[in-house]
């Protein structure tokens, strides 16, 4: 569904007239990406004129529309009614009723997977030693930032500010860029990347140069933090972006086998460190998770999506063109899965290097909205269906 979105829609104060995006003062990198997602939420009314002018139907008819998806299985807010565009004329009744709302995605997870086992998968180091344990590729973990009484056996961990700048200035002096995460959380909130390093001070992207104790201070606040060395991608990813694509793979094990239902391959926008989708700019492609192949790509605003046959950036085609590596790609995540069999419901997200593949995360459960975003198409299908009804689900 194309949309029709204007900046003023989107539009978000700043203080002093800083761009909407600028860190805040004293604010953490976690706090101002959950500030940024939280802030870019258009007034409802917005939503439903949006589907008037972009359908051609009546106010009444998608009120009425609405309100019944709303009570039905999937649950929908009137924001992903919209942006999902469940309102287009084409789909028919079966098409809408299997789009599912965002905020069933925890209760469906803790009905369908062991809970206990959801630290090894959310919990960034803890994961890594499993992935490490079974042989699987993945990118090193550097070190840890945690200034709890925790330990991390066999990772270099930094307690305080020296720390962080003695560890810096030695892994920055060859050039090699950092890419640092919480431990813990979802949608890459807080993650930065830094790229250079002098004595006193670093240089972060979209910061600047910062003293080593502002950084630790202020940006990292607190948080725990995972730091590995960026990755490059495979040569025919790199003619999309310099950042680092991923592909989300989402995974159901079932009594007959496991099953792959949706696959995208997700990239970041240049001027964002992370591919999350949220971010804006990000682009999103629907993969056939049998053959690999690229089925539409889409970048998301808050009203909906817009189609892409070629890269928005680089002009480069990507309608049509083929994942590489995919059968090595569904190998591993079908390796990895066995590994988490209790969590019968995961996502990995995997990078294609030009050295071979890379696990970045291990998911439990995964967004619902990338798909159904990227597709156009609602999440429950049959597959889905027979897995969520046998673990609970009442759809």
């Amino acid at each position: 569904m194309q949309s029709s979105t204007t900046p003023e829609d989107l539009a978000v104060a700043a203080p002093d007239g800083a761009p909407a995006t600028a860190r805040r003062q004293g604010e953490s990198a976690w706090d101002r990406d959950l500030r940024l997602w939280t802030e870019r939420k258009p007034p409802l009314t917005r939503y439903l004129q949006h589907a008037v002018a972009n359908s051609g139907r009546s106010p009444f008819s998608l009120a009425r529309e609405y309100i019944g998806l709303s009570r039905g299985r999937g649950r929908l807010t009137l924001q992903e009614y919209v942006q999902y565009g469940v309102y287009d004329p084409s789909l028919g009744d079966d098409e809408r009723s299997r789009f599912l709302t965002e905020k069933l995605h925890w209760p469906i997870v803790r009905r369908c997977n062991d809970i206990a086992w959801q630290a090894a998968t959310e919990d960034k180091w803890l994961c890594a030693q499993l992935l490490e344990r079974a042989g699987l590729p993945q990118p090193p973990i550097l070190a840890m930032i945690d200034t709890t009484e925790r330990t991390f056996p066999g990772t270099r961990t930094i307690r305080s500010d020296r720390e962080f700048g003695e560890f810096v200035r030695g892994s920055c002096r060859d050039g090699t860029a950092l890419f640092c995460k919480p431990s813990h959380g979802l949608a890459s909130y807080g993650a930065f990347v830094v790229d250079g390093a002098e004595r006193d001070r670093l240089h972060v992207e979209g910061e600047g140069w910062m003293a080593y104790d502002a950084c630790f201070a202020e940006l990292i606040g607190g948080h725990c933090y995972v730091v590995q060395p960026m990755q490059r991608n495979h040569p025919s990813l790199a003619r999309y972006t310099e950042r680092l694509a991923t592909v989300r793979v989402y995974v159901l094990r079932t009594d007959s086998g496991v099953k792959l239902p949706f696959a995208a391959l997700k990239m970041a926008a240049p001027e964002h460190v992370a591919d999350n989708y949220w971010r804006p700019g990000n682009l999103a492609c629907d993969v056939d998770p049998i053959t690999g192949s690229i089925r539409s790509a889409r970048t998301k605003d808050a009203f909906g999506t817009t189609d892409h046959l070629e890269h928005p950036h680089t002009g480069a085609r990507l309608v049509g063109e083929r994942v590489p590596r995919w059968e090595d790609i569904v190998a591993l995540t079908l390796e990895c899965s066995s590994i988490f069999a209790p969590v019968r419901y995961h996502s990995l997200d995997v990078a294609i290097l030009a050295e071979g593949l890379s696990i970045i995360e291990v998911n439990t459960g995964g967004a619902f909205n990338i798909p159904q975003l990227a597709a156009g198409r609602g999440f429950l299908t049959d597959q889905v269906l027979d897995l969520f009804r046998a673990c609970g689900f009442k759809g």
